[in-house]
């Protein structure tokens, strides 16, 4: 690896520290920054429809709300921190509370034959064009 890479490597790496010693962004990169990276998507415009493959692991149906307004498609969802019997100092708790949105501009498509299904942490969408 030539100098310069490892340079830039090792400045890329100390990147969140950076962040929460001199800026002041407390957490901005642990453990926020994996609230902002959830989401991962693929979305296909095919000549019949719309294909949304949204990633929501550990999200429940229940949790979960889709809205079509205006050609606009919002998916979201909101999850309240369980409450943990036996906290102690030496437990670490990731999982908290937490929410998510996010829009997609589906023209033309048919609300009354929208499908929805959550599988293995993926929700998919299918939303038929008139």
């Amino acid at each position: 690896m030539s100098k310069e890479l490892k340079l830039f490597k090792d400045f890329w790496d100390d990147v969140p520290s950076l962040f929460n010693r001199s800026w002041g962004f407390p957490k901005l990169f642990s453990g926020e920054f994996d609230k902002i990276l959830n989401g991962k998507c693929d979305f296909e415009e095919l000549d019949d429809k719309y294909v949304v493959e949204l990633e929501v692991p550990g999200v429940q149906k229940d949790e979960i709300s889709v809205s079509l307004k205006n050609e606009n498609l919002t998916i979201s969802w909101s999850r309240k921190k369980e409450k943990k019997e036996g906290d102690n100092k030496n437990s670490r708790y990731e999982r908290n509370e937490g929410s998510f949105t996010r829009s997609f501009h589906v023209e033309g498509t048919d609300p009354e034959k929208i499908e929805a299904d959550l599988k293995n942490g993926v929700l998919k969408l299918v939303l038929p064009k008139l």
